[in-house]
Order: structure tokens, then sequence, then C-alpha cells
């Protein structure tokens, strides 16, 4: 069971007790693994099809006890930043800047030029919506740069990477509604 228990950890990396699809897809898709494995989850996990797999009923599938995943998450110690990260800033707790700081990472090993940084900014901001939730400026430095910013308590990431700036915070907590004319 552990191998289970190893992977539904480290797709909760917020440690919220549930997971999603988009969640089991990103873990596949960060971990090279063979995509069946999210419709497989599904019908073990989520068979009424909520869109959720809750942590209870992974352990209700599986037979085990809330408290071996508790164990087994101390067993793995604490989450740290990649060491290729240096923080400037932050505001933020430091699972939610694990999870910023590892795609960034992930996401920057795909592009090949300068032109590419705006992609990896559309990205990351994308990337950030939906994993944490809410509304997301991202801004990639190089350089120098002062700031004055606005944003949701606990929701402000700065640090260094590879020579750039990396900059996140959240602006609100739901996408507006934006009325088209």
């Amino acid at each position: 069971m552990e191998p289970f228990m190893d992977a539904y950890l480290s797709i909760d990396r917020r440690q919220r007790g549930w997971i999603t699809e988009k969640d089991l897809e990103n873990y596949v898709q960060r971990n090279k693994l063979d995509p069946s494995m999210i419709t497989r989850w599904n019908e073990l996990f989520d068979a009424e099809g909520t869109g959720r797999i809750t942590l209870e009923k992974f352990c209700e599938v599986l037979g085990l006890k809330l408290a071996d995943i508790e164990k087994r998450r101390e067993e793995q110690g604490p989450a740290a930043l990649h060491p290729d990260i240096t923080v400037i800033w932050t505001n933020m707790a430091l699972t939610d800047q694990i999870i910023l700081g590892d795609e960034t990472i992930h996401e920057f090993k795909s592009i090949s030029a300068e032109e590419d940084l705006t992609r990896l900014s559309e990205s990351l901001k994308s990337f950030a919506d939906v994993q944490l939730g809410g509304v997301w400026q991202v801004v990639i430095v190089d350089g120098s740069y002062w700031t004055t910013q606005t944003f949701l308590p606990n929701m402000a990431f700065q640090f260094e990477l590879y020579g750039r700036a990396y900059l996140f915070w959240q602006t609100a907590e739901d996408e507006p509604n934006i009325i088209k004319a």
C-alpha cells in the first residue's frame, strides 16, 4: 500500500484531504506515468463521480486508517523548496511555495528561447489559478525590480531561479465575471 500512499501524498501536497482529476493529470504528466492511472483512480476512489477523491474514501477503498496516512506523511519528513530556489520574499505557506517552485522548474525545462518566457508566464499563471484557486499575477524578471503590490493574505511569493526572479501573487479569490460586449 505504500506506493499508493506515497502517490496520494505527492498529489495532495497542500494537505487538503482531497484531490481532483486535474491534480491527478498534473501528477501523471510530471512523473511521466501511464495516463490510464487517472481513469483507474477515478473508478476506484470516485465511483460516484463527484470530481474529488477524498482522503477518507481513499483510505476506505484500500482498507487504510487515516492514522496510517498521517504516519506516512511524518515519515516523509518536512517538505522543502528545491535547492535551486532562493526566496526573495514570501507571505505564503511553505506547501504552496513548493507547489509554485516545483511547477516553475518543471515548466522552465520546456522553454528553449527568450520568446518562450511569455508562454512560461501564461502557463504558470494558469497553473496557479487552477491549483491554488483564485486569480493570480505572474511576473518573470531579468535584472533588478522594485514592486508595490496588493495581494490576498498569505498569497505572495517571490524567488530567484536560474538567474531570473519569479513573482507570484493572488489578487482575487474568484475569477471575475467579464461581460463581453
